[in-house]
């Protein structure tokens, strides 16, 4: 099949990504980021149109996430995924207190569990996670040099919403920047490239100016974001688990919560939130949905990353009743 004429990207496919999506980065070269595929998709299409492409454009954008949602199928089939959810900007760190740290924890056991852990596939909380299944079998001292590697650039740049004009064009200090975010995760993942535990990113060009993580071993991406949130806790049956964030996290937090109670997948899964003064007193979401959920047994307020495993690990989805 033709790539669409305007944004180079296959409108048939029937495979999820894998490293072929950030392929061609080099970590002594800039520039090289905007020679990815997943960069030239996202700088085609913000030159497009974004998200009011044209009609044909829009067709083939439907298509390619139509034949993600197909090929994700395909790898939820019989496997059990628990997503995890947390702030993009979760500033890497070493600390064993560290939110961080907690979620590395959290995907870890579950990986070695035999379960797939799954987010959104970019920075902070995300890239936490799938550094987490990727070590599962690995011994906690190289974690900790992994950890350390992350940490020489531990916050998320600020101000790169913009690294792509309406016109395609690239500010290349903002290019610099992402690059440098990104060039220790890359060296993490040329580190664990063998037999790396299984990961599952579902990130999206809507917010193409956030990288999408090496460390994820598949990536569902799509252009539309709505049919990426819907996905991707649709797909998380064995459970969701919430560390602090911010509004997004806290949509997340309610679209899960909605999907269980009216049983939208005819299930009720596990919700587990990580940091009790985080989701009693700074965004007070424990309280509201205790009442919604008070009578099912699949809702818990943790402090401990090993507590929230133990949680999912005893709590599998129920039937909606």
């Amino acid at each position: 099949m033709m790539e669409s004429d305007a944004i180079p990207v296959q409108p048939f496919r029937t495979r999820l990504y894998g490293d072929d999506l950030l392929a061609g980065f080099d970590p002594a070269d800039p520039a090289s980021y905007a020679a990815t595929h997943d960069f030239a998709v996202y700088r085609a299409w913000v030159a497009a149109g974004r998200d009011r492409a044209s009609h044909i454009h829009a067709v083939a954008q439907a298509i390619h996430d139509s034949s993600i949602s197909d090929a994700l199928d395909g790898f939820t089939t019989s496997r059990r995924l628990v997503g995890i959810m947390g702030g993009h900007r979760m500033v890497r760190a070493t600390a064993d207190d560290a939110p961080y740290v907690g979620v590395v924890r959290v995907a870890r056991a579950l990986a070695g569990a035999g379960i797939v852990p799954t987010s959104g596939g970019g920075p902070g909380a995300m890239e936490a996670t799938h550094l987490g299944a990727r070590t599962a079998t690995r011994d906690w001292s190289e974690v900790v040099t992994h950890l350390d590697t992350l940490a020489s650039v531990p916050s998320f740049p600020d101000g790169v919403g913009g690294v792509v004009a309406a016109d395609g064009a690239v500010d290349l200090d903002v290019l610099t920047r992402l690059h440098a975010w990104q060039r220790p995760a890359f060296a993490v993942h040329d580190a664990t490239c063998d037999e790396p535990g299984v990961s599952l990113g579902v990130p999206t060009w809507f917010y193409g100016h956030e990288p999408p993580t090496p460390l994820a071993t598949h990536h569902a991406k799509y252009f539309q974001n709505s049919v990426r949130e819907h996905g991707l806790l649709a797909i998380a049956r064995h459970g969701v688990v919430f560390f602090p964030g911010s509004a997004g996290t806290l949509q997340e937090v309610f679209q899960d919560a909605c999907q269980n109670f009216y049983g939208l997948h005819g299930l009720v899964s596990p919700m587990v939130f990580v940091g009790r003064p985080f989701w009693t007193e700074t965004l007070p979401a424990w309280p509201l949905l205790g009442r919604l959920f008070a009578d099912t047994g699949m809702l818990a307020l943790v402090d401990e990353p090993d507590d929230a495993v133990a949680f999912l690990l005893d709590h599998p989805p129920i039937p909606h009743p």
